[in-house]
């Protein structure tokens, strides 16, 4: 779909912001192909409306990296249409500062290019739910954020660890999805992942409740234990969101 054919009064679309170079038509064929409803548009496109219907999910293709990447993330997040919207940003920088950086400024996902496609709309297909949920209030969107994060958990007693994925967060705990089963009332480790591989920061949390999704996904609640809240509101961004 084309920038011209974009509009602002669709519902339940993902909008990619991006330009007209390859990248951003393959992000698009890939999201098409998937069956996710899609369009592209240029930042200043965007820019010049401020009453956009908000679509549940907007995709930032960047090319130019750095500060002009950061730049254009901060403008997207202070749009008055895109308040809440969870922002993935696909991007060449692969460095751990790249990383953290979009993150604490509140990126829901962050995936360095080339990414599959099977990646790139399973990542979608998680964050576009989150503003279509009918549990998500505007009090707990603004008490929670969504948040994509490969992460370890290690069960404390039984000396086990399971890989799994963060999937939103808040400044006292985060919702999982894990590999293996663990039990409510378990003391875990939760061990953050960066780019590439482990960051070996460790944030204690107690399990609160376990349970199967409907695809079998093992699907825990977590709340963080002891000053972890504390640093976990700096990991996560919620110091700098405004999110408590």
């Amino acid at each position: 779909m084309s920038e011209e054919s974009s509009s602002p009064h669709r519902h339940g679309y993902t909008l990619v912001v991006g330009g007209e170079g390859e990248d951003t038509a393959w992000v698009l064929a890939a999201l098409e192909w998937a069956g996710m409803e899609a369009s592209v548009i240029t930042e200043e496109g965007l820019h010049e409306h401020d009453d956009w219907v908000p679509p549940h999910l907007v995709i930032l293709d960047d090319v130019l990296g750095g500060a002009a990447r950061r730049e254009a993330q901060a403008r997207l997040r202070s749009h008055p249409s895109l308040r809440g919207v969870p922002i993935l940003i696909l991007s060449y920088d692969g460095d751990i500062d790249s990383y953290s950086g979009a993150i604490t400024k509140g990126a829901a996902a962050y995936l360095v290019k080339p990414v599959s496609a099977e990646e790139l709309t399973l990542a979608a297909g998680k964050l576009s739910g989150w503003m279509g949920s009918q549990d998500r209030t505007e009090k707990r969107r603004r008490l929670r954020r969504p948040l994509l994060m490969r992460i370890d958990v290690e069960v404390r007693a039984r000396k086990t660890r399971t890989a799994g994925q963060l999937l939103d967060a808040s400044g006292t705990g985060c919702r999982v999805e894990l590999g293996e089963a663990v039990q409510p009332g378990d003391a875990v480790r939760v061990i953050l992942h960066g780019v590439d591989d482990s960051t070996y920061v460790a944030l204690g949390a107690e399990v609160r409740w376990h349970r199967l999704s409907p695809a079998g996904v093992h699907l825990a609640g977590l709340r963080f234990t002891g000053t972890t809240a504390l640093l976990a509101g700096k990991l996560l961004g919620f110091a700098s969101t405004g999110t408590t």
